[in-house]
């Protein structure tokens, strides 16, 4: 299961600087992508269009409006294009972390401030950015992006890996791109994923409620059991590694007990999968290296969505109250919102 999303990668299309490099390959990209965006109404007409794709088009515009009607989500022309891609990621990011730290590496631009990836539109150039890092002892993953969020800078266009998911899926994925649209926080990675994440959520539960989209019965229920089995067993082995890496040990003894506890969590995920078969979809997480930027990447789109929520079901799910008490968060400096995220999570 795809864990990762881009968010910020065409704004840096925008930016000139000393990496000439990345910024050209990005610049080229992006613009690419959005050379090839064909109006919905083209592509519905066109009878060479794929039932399975114009089916979900359709679906796509419902979500769009319901998000702007009824989640306070900026939804004005954007999602309104199409990009027929062959490839299943739009975008590739790379995450790096020390190897006995669980502080992630982050890039900065001019423009959004410092994140936690680094985006790449060929795989190949992603993978060898990646090892460039690993050469340098630090821990490294790439993981595919099947959308990525321009914050409102470009009419963002849905693409074919967007559109081969379920329902439920696509609506979360399109409500969390346009969170990215209303609220983006210079230099806070976590606070900007977490809330998409808990926004795509909790407004996807709303759409099909709405709507009255039939669904099978505890469908969101069964869904965030084996979403908070899958937290929990990174949180887990997180908090082992941490533990670890704070011993300060000799380098090749921490290095033999980092292996233990990957493969702990790997055995860990096989057996509870056996209780809990949807736990299948996560797979291919467990496939990865499942070192510290791996792990990061997990941390990032979650570990403030408790929060999140819990200012949501204050506001007793009225979105606009809701809006209003993440804009007073976003006001506050960094160490403010981190104490105001956390009391918000265990209190």
């Amino acid at each position: 299961m795809r864990v990762l999303r881009g968010v910020t990668l065409a704004a840096m299309t925008l930016l000139a600087g000393c990496q000439l490099g990345y910024y050209s390959q990005a610049a080229k990209g992006h613009l690419s992508l959005m050379g090839q965006r064909e109006p919905l109404e083209a592509v519905l007409a066109d009878p060479q269009t794929p039932p399975q794709i114009a089916h979900s088009l359709l679906f796509s515009q419902q979500v769009v409006r319901f998000a702007g009607d009824n989640l306070a989500l900026p939804a004005e022309d954007v999602y309104h294009q199409y990009v027929a891609l062959e490839q299943d990621a739009v975008v590739w990011n790379v995450l790096a972390a020390p190897a006995w730290s669980l502080t992630p590496k982050t890039w900065c631009y001019p423009l959004i401030g410092c994140v936690s990836y680094r985006g790449y539109f060929q795989r190949p150039a992603a993978e060898k950015a990646a090892a460039r890092l690993s050469e340098q002892g630090l821990d490294t993953y790439v993981g595919g992006a099947i959308a990525y969020s321009t914050l409102g800078w470009f009419a963002d266009p849905l693409t074919t890996p967007m559109l081969q998911r379920s329902q439920p899926s696509l609506a979360e994925l399109l409500i969390h791109e346009l969170a990215h649209r209303r609220l983006y926080i210079r230099n806070d990675t976590r606070f900007n994923e977490s809330l998409a994440t808990l926004v795509g959520r909790e407004g996807a539960v709303d759409f099909f409620a709405a709507t009255g989209t039939p669904l099978p019965a505890n469908f969101w229920q069964r869904r965030e059991q084996v979403r908070q089995a899958f937290l929990a067993i990174v949180t887990d082995t997180r908090e082992a590694l941490k533990k670890l890496y704070a011993s300060e040990q000799d380098e090749a003894v921490m290095a033999l007990e980092k292996a233990r506890i990957q493969q702990q969590a790997r055995e860990r995920f096989a057996r509870e999968q056996q209780s809990l078969p949807a736990l299948a979809g996560y797979q291919g997480y467990f496939d990865g290296p499942l070192n510290n930027a791996q792990l990061n990447g997990v941390s990032d789109y979650n570990d403030y969505v408790p929060a999140f929520a819990r200012l949501l079901e204050q506001c007793r799910r009225d979105w606009g109250c809701f809006w209003q008490q993440v804009e007073t968060l976003a006001e506050l400096d960094s160490l403010q919102r981190t104490e105001t995220l956390k009391e918000l999570t265990w209190n």
